[in-house]
C-alpha cells in the first residue's frame, strides 16, 4: 500500500529503521576491515593524500591553498580537491588530538567519518522509501542499501576520499525532487548539486540529468517552471559562493577539472535566461520555451570556452603525453565497465536492472504525481547506470538509487513467500531476491568491505611496506624517485618529497617517473640530476615495476630489480621490509 506523501520532513521511526540497518553494516564493516584498521592500511593512495591535505591545513597551510608541496619534487604540485571534504576529518582530529594525540585522532577520523557518511546515505535512501511506501518498505530499502557492495566500497573504514560525500549529496538532490514546494525543492536541489560540483566535476552528467527532469516538468506544466529556475539560481549562486569560500579570489587560475569562474559564468547565463523566461505568468509555446532555454545553454557553453578555451579538451587537456598515454590510459578505475572483472559488473548491473524494471512496474500501477515520480526515478536510474558503466567508480550512485525500488519489491516478495499455498510465486520470489542480493552475498561483501590487499594478501615477493625503510633516509627532507603508487605511503610517514603520486595535476612528475623507470640508466640519471633527486626506492614485485620491465627489458627498473644498479647509486640497508630497495644517488 502506498504511503501518504505529505509526511513531516523527518520522523523518529524512519531514523530508527535507518540506524538499525546502518548499525548492522557498521558491525560487518568493522569486523571485515579490522586488519586494515589495526594496520592503518588505507584503501587507496587518494585516501592517504586526503589525510595529508587535512594534515597540511591543520599545520598552517592556507585554507585556500590545496597544493601538495611534497609532490613533483622538488617543485610541488597543485591539487584540484575541495576543502569541503577536509572539514569533517579536521573536526574529528581537532576534537580528539588534545586527548589522544594527532596520530590516534587521524586514525579515528579515518574510521568514523566514512561510517558517518554511510549513515547519512542510508537515512536519505530510507526517507525516499518512507515518503512513497510504508514502514516495512522503508526498513527493507535501508537494508538493501546497507548491503550494496558498490555503496559500501566508498564508505568503509579508512576510505576518506570524496566519493562517499558525492553519494550523500546525490541522494539529497533526489530527496529534494520530492518537495511539495517547487521553490524550496529547487533551491535545495541546486544547493546539493553546487556542493557536489565543488567536490567533483564528476557530478556534471547527473546535473544535466536533474536539469532534464525539471525541464520536462516545466514543459508538461507551465506552473512547474519554478523547479528549474530555482535549481539553476541555487546552482549558479551556490557555485559562486562555494568558489569564493574554498578557492578565494583566484579568478585568473585556469581550471578545467574543478569549478572555476568560467563554469560559474556559464551557469549564471543559463540561470538568468531561465529566470527571465519564467517571469511571465502566461504559458509560452513549447517550441519557443525550448528555443529560449536552448539558446541560453549554448550561450553559456560558448562563454565558458571563450574564457577557458583549454577546457574544450576536457579535464586532462595539456597533460604530459607520457602521463596521459601510459599512466592515465591504464588507470583501471577510469576504464569502462567492460574492462573490469565479471563480479564487479554483476554488483553494478544486476541490482540496477532489477530496480529499473521494478520502478517501471510501479509507475504503471500508480497514477497522478506518483506515476510521474516513478518515471522520473527510472530516468535517474538509467542516467546513473549509464554513468556507472562508463565510469565504474561512480557505481555507488546507482546502488543507492536502486535500494528504494528493491526494498519495495522485497516487501512484495516476502508477502509471496508467506503464501504457502502458492509454490510457483514462492519460487519466483526467491529467484528475484537472490538475483537482487547476489552482489551482496557474504563473500563478495567481505571482499568489498576490506582493502584489496587485505582480502587477498600479497605473496612474500610482492609485499612492499615502506615504513620500515624510511628511517634509513634520515630526518632531513629528501627528494625521492619511487614508483607512482608508492609515493603516498612515503609521504604519509615521513617528511620527504616524491616525484609522483597518482594525481593528474602532478602529470609532469608522473611522466618523468615513467621515463626514468622504463628508460635507460642514462635517461634516468639525467632526470634525477635535473630534479636533484637524492634517493631511489622501489619494490621489484610491485605490479607497476613489472609493467615498466615489460615496456623495456633492459630498463632502469629492470636493472635495479636484477641487482645491477649503475655505479652512481649506492645501496642503503635498513631494518624494514627486505623487498623495499633503497639507493642513495651519489653521482
Amino acid at each position: 500500500m502506498i504511503g501518504e506523501r505529505r509526511r513531516p520532513v523527518m520522523d523518529t521511526d524512519l531514523v530508527i529503521r535507518a540506524s538499525l540497518a546502518w548499525l548492522l553494516m557498521v558491525a560487518v564493516l568493522l569486523i571485515a576491515g579490522l586488519p586494515a584498521i589495526l594496520g592503518r592500511q588505507f584503501n587507496e593512495g587518494d585516501d592517504i593524500m586526503r589525510l595529508l591535505q587535512v594534515r597540511d591545513w591543520l599545520a598552517g597551510q592556507s585554507w585556500f591553498d590545496v597544493s601538495q608541496y611534497r609532490i613533483d619534487a622538488p617543485y610541488g604540485s597543485g591539487m584540484h580537491w575541495s576543502r569541503l571534504v577536509d572539514v569533517p576529518l579536521a573536526v574529528v582530529i581537532l576534537v580528539l588530538a588534545p586527548i589522544f594525540g594527532q596520530p590516534a585522532a587521524e586514525h579515528v577520523a579515518a574510521v568514523v567519518v566514512p561510517l558517518a557518511t554511510l549513515w547519512l546515505a542510508v537515512l536519505l535512501i530510507g526517507r525516499i522509501a518512507w515518503k512513497i511506501g510504508d514502514e516495512e518498505a522503508t526498513g527493507l530499502a535501508c537494508l538493501s542499501a546497507a548491503i550494496a557492495a558498490p555503496l559500501l566500497h566508498q564508505m568503509r573504514p579508512m576510505r576518506i576520499d570524496h566519493h562517499g560525500w558525492q553519494i550523500v549529496l546525490f541522494m539529497l538532490a533526489v530527496n529534494a525532487l520530492m518537495a511539495r514546494d517547487a521553490r524550496r525543492g529547487g533551491w535545495i536541489l541546486g544547493g546539493a548539486l553546487a556542493l557536489w560540483l565543488n567536490i567533483s566535476m564528476e557530478a556534471l552528467p547527473m546535473v544535466l540529468g536533474f536539469g532534464a527532469i525539471l525541464l520536462v516538468r516545466w514543459l508538461r506544466c507551465w506552473g512547474d517552471r519554478l523547479w528549474l529556475t530555482s535549481m539553476m539560481q541555487a546552482l549558479a549562486a551556490g557555485s559562486a559562493l562555494l568558489f569564493l569560500l574554498t578557492r578565494g579570489l583566484t579568478a585568473g587560475m585556469p581550471m578545467c577539472d574543478a569549478v572555476a569562474p568560467a563554469h560559474i559564468a556559464a551557469l549564471a547565463i543559463a540561470a538568468i535566461g531561465a529566470t527571465g523566461l519564467a517571469r511571465t505568468e502566461t504559458p509560452r509555446p513549447l517550441l519557443f520555451t525550448l528555443l529560449v532555454l536552448g539558446t541560453c545553454a549554448v550561450t553559456g557553453v560558448v562563454v565558458l570556452l571563450q574564457i577557458a578555451p583549454q577546457c574544450a579538451g576536457g579535464s586532462f587537456a595539456g597533460m604530459d603525453p607520457m602521463a596521459r598515454d601510459i599512466w592515465l590510459a591504464n588507470v583501471i578505475e577510469s576504464q569502462p565497465l567492460w574492462h573490469h572483472p565479471a563480479h564487479l559488473a554483476a554488483q553494478i548491473l544486476i541490482p540496477a536492472l532489477v530496480a529499473i524494471v521494478v520502478s517501471l512496474r510501479l509507475a504503471a500501477r500508480s497514477s497522478a504525481w506518483l506515476h510521474r515520480w516513478y518515471l522520473e526515478y527510472t530516468a535517474l536510474l538509467l542516467a546513473a547506470l549509464a554513468m556507472a558503466v562508463l565510469l565504474p567508480r561512480s557505481s555507488g550512485l546507482v546502488a543507492a538509487l536502486a535500494a528504494v525500488p528493491i526494498g519495495i519489491q522485497m516487501k512484495q516478495w516476502l508477502r509471496q513467500l508467506r503464501k504457502l499455498n502458492r509454490p510457483g510465486k514462492q519460487a519466483m520470489a526467491v529467484a528475484g531476491m537472490v538475483a537482487s542480493l547476489l552482489p551482496a552475498m557474504p563473500l563478495t561483501l567481505l571482499m568489498q568491505a576490506a582493502p584489496s590487499h587485505a582480502s587477498a594478501p600479497p605473496s612474500a615477493a610482492e609485499s612492499c611496506d615502506v615504513r620500515g625503510a624510511l628511517a634509513a633516509l634520515g630526518e632531513e627532507p629528501a627528494d625521492i624517485l619511487a614508483p607512482i603508487d608508492m609515493g603516498p605511503s612515503i609521504l604519509l610517514d615521513s617528511p620527504h618529497r616524491v616525484v609522483a603520486t597518482a594525481h593528474h595535476r602532478a602529470h609532469k612528475g608522473i611522466g618523468d617517473t615513467i621515463r626514468a623507470f622504463s628508460g635507460s640508466d642514462e635517461a634516468a640519471h639525467q632526470i634525477l640530476a635535473r630534479r636533484r633527486i637524492g634517493f631511489v626506492m622501489m619494490c621489484p614485485g610491485q605490479a607497476e615495476v613489472q609493467f615498466y620491465r615489460q615496456i623495456n627489458g633492459s630498463s632502469f627498473a629492470d636493472n635495479l630489480a636484477e641487482g645491477t644498479a649503475p655505479d652512481w647509486l649506492m645501496p642503503i640497508t635498513h631494518e624494514g621490509d627486505r623487498n623495499v630497495l633503497v639507493w642513495r644517488v651519489i653521482g
